[in-house]
C-alpha cells in the first residue's frame, strides 16, 4: 500500500493512515485461494484514504481514550469503502482501478462478488471487535442501506435521458456522500463527542463527500485516464450520466449532444470527443464545478461554526479545499 499525497503536510495523520494500513493487511491475510490473492491484490495499491482519515481527524476531537480503537474503526470504513469499489467495477465492467486491472477484469466477476461480500463482512466483523454503541452498528447499517439504494438509482437511470438534477444529487448522496458522512459521524461519536457535535460532523462529510463525486464527474470529462487511473468517459457509453453532461443537456438547444449521447454503447471516440466538447461548450463543467464550490463553503462553514476550537479542523478544512480542484 502507498500514501496518498494529501498527507505529505500532516504527519501525525500521515503516521496513523500507515497504521490503518498494515491494520488491513493483517486483517485480509487470512483470506486464501484466489480470493485471499485478489484481496491483497485490491490493497497493494492504496487510494486516497479519505474516509479513514475523516474517521482518525473527528476522533480527535473527542475526550475519549481512543488509540488502537479508532484506527481499527477507520481500517474498517476503509473496508467498507473498498468492498462498494470492487462491486461498482463489476457493475460498470470498468477495466480499470487505480491505474491497473480491477480486481473484475483480472479475476474475473465471480472472485469479484466474492471479494466485494468478503470485505463487506469484515468490514462489520472489525466494527463489532471495537464498538460498544448500538448507535454506531445503526448508522453503519444505515448508510450500507442507502449505499445500495444510490446504486440501485444509478442502475434504474441507465440512458435516461430525462434524468434530473435531483436525481443525480439523490444518487451521488447515496454513492458517495453517505460514506463520507458515516466516516465522520462514527468517528465523532466513538471519539466522545456529543451526538449534537456528531450530526453536525456527518453533515459536514456528507457535503464533501457530493463536492468529491462532483469533481469526480468533472474530471471524467477534463482528466485523461493516464492521470485519472481510470477510463474517462466511460459513463457516457454505458449510459450513467452525471452532473456536467446533465447540465449541458438541459442547454442543448440544438439537440446536437441529445442525438450523440442516444448512440450509447455504440458511440465512437471521436463522437465521445465531440460530447467531451459540448459539455464544455454549454457550460456543464462550469456548473458543476460552482456546485462543489457552493458544497464546500458549507462544509467549510460548519467547520468555522462547530469545530474551530479543535486543532484537527485545520486539517479537515485543508482537506476540503484540496479537494475543489484536485486532479486525481
Amino acid at each position: 500500500m502507498q500514501e496518498f499525497a494529501y498527507w505529505q503536510d500532516m504527519p501525525a495523520l500521515k503516521k496513523n493512515l500507515e497504521k490503518v494500513q498494515e491494520i488491513i493487511l493483517d486483517q485480509i491475510k487470512m483470506a486464501d485461494g484466489d480470493l485471499g490473492e485478489a484481496i491483497r491484490y485490491n490493497f497493494a495499491v492504496a487510494g486516497k484514504e479519505l474516509r479513514p482519515a475523516f474517521v482518525i481527524l473527528f476522533g480527535e476531537m473527542g475526550r475519549k481514550n481512543k488509540g488502537q480503537r479508532i484506527l481499527n474503526i477507520a481500517s474498517s470504513v476503509e473496508i467498507l469503502h473498498n468492498a462498494t469499489l470492487i462491486h461498482d467495477d463489476i457493475i460498470d465492467e470498468s477495466p480499470m482501478r487505480r491505474g491497473r486491472s480491477s480486481i473484475q477484469a483480472k479475476y474475473g466477476k465471480h472472485i469479484a462478488l466474492y471479494a466485494g461480500d468478503y470485505l463487506f463482512a469484515l468490514s462489520l466483523q472489525l466494527l463489532c471487535q471495537n464498538t460498544s454503541k448500538i448507535t454506531s452498528l445503526r448508522i453503519n447499517s444505515k448508510a450500507m442501506q442507502e449505499i445500495l439504494s444510490g446504486e440501485t438509482s444509478q442502475f434504474s437511470n441507465e440512458y435516461n435521458l430525462e434524468i434530473t438534477t435531483e436525481q443525480y444529487l439523490l444518487q451521488i448522496k447515496g454513492k458517495t456522500a453517505i460514506l463520507f458522512a458515516y466516516a465522520c459521524y462514527i468517528g465523532a461519536i466513538e471519539g466522545g463527542l456529543p451526538l449534537s457535535l456528531a450530526r453536525k460532523a456527518q453533515k459536514f462529510g456528507e457535503l464533501v463527500g457530493s463536492a468529491f463525486q462532483l469533481r469526480d464527474d468533472i474530471l471524467d470529462y477534463t482528466s485523461n485516464s493516464d492521470v485519472f487511473k481510470k477510463p474517462v468517459l466511460q459513463d457516457v457509453v454505458n449510459g450513467v450520466y452525471s452532473g456536467p453532461l446533465i447540465f449541458a443537456l438541459a442547454k442543448d438547444k440544438t439537440n446536437e449532444l441529445h442525438d450523440l449521447v442516444k448512440v450509447g454503447k455504440d458511440l465512437s471516440a471521436e463522437q465521445l470527443n465531440r460530447i467531451d466538447q459540448l459539455v464544455t461548450e454549454l457550460g456543464g463543467i462550469k456548473q458543476a464545478q460552482s456546485l462543489v464550490e457552493q458544497y464546500t463553503n458549507k462544509a467549510l462553514a460548519i467547520l468555522e461554526e462547530n469545530f474551530s476550537q479543535y486543532p484537527a479542523s485545520k486539517n479537515l478544512a485543508h482537506i476540503a479545499k484540496s479537494l475543489l480542484e484536485r486532479q486525481v
